[in-house]
């Protein structure tokens, strides 16, 4: 399981994912869809430990 609670990122002054929460089961298939721009990447990363 993957569990993120009031998570922020932030580069510099600019946010770039505000107070994410998100749960996602053991097996289970999620997308991430939104406008250019919205912190999808950057919340992939999160997850992925990259950054």
């Amino acid at each position: 399981m993957i569990s993120f609670k009031n998570v922020t990122k932030k580069y510099g002054d600019s946010v770039a994912v505000d107070n994410l929460t998100v749960n996602f089961k053991s097996g289970e298939t999620v997308v991430l869809i939104g406008p250019s721009g919205c912190g999808k990447t950057t919340t992939l990363r999160m997850i992925n430990r990259l950054i």
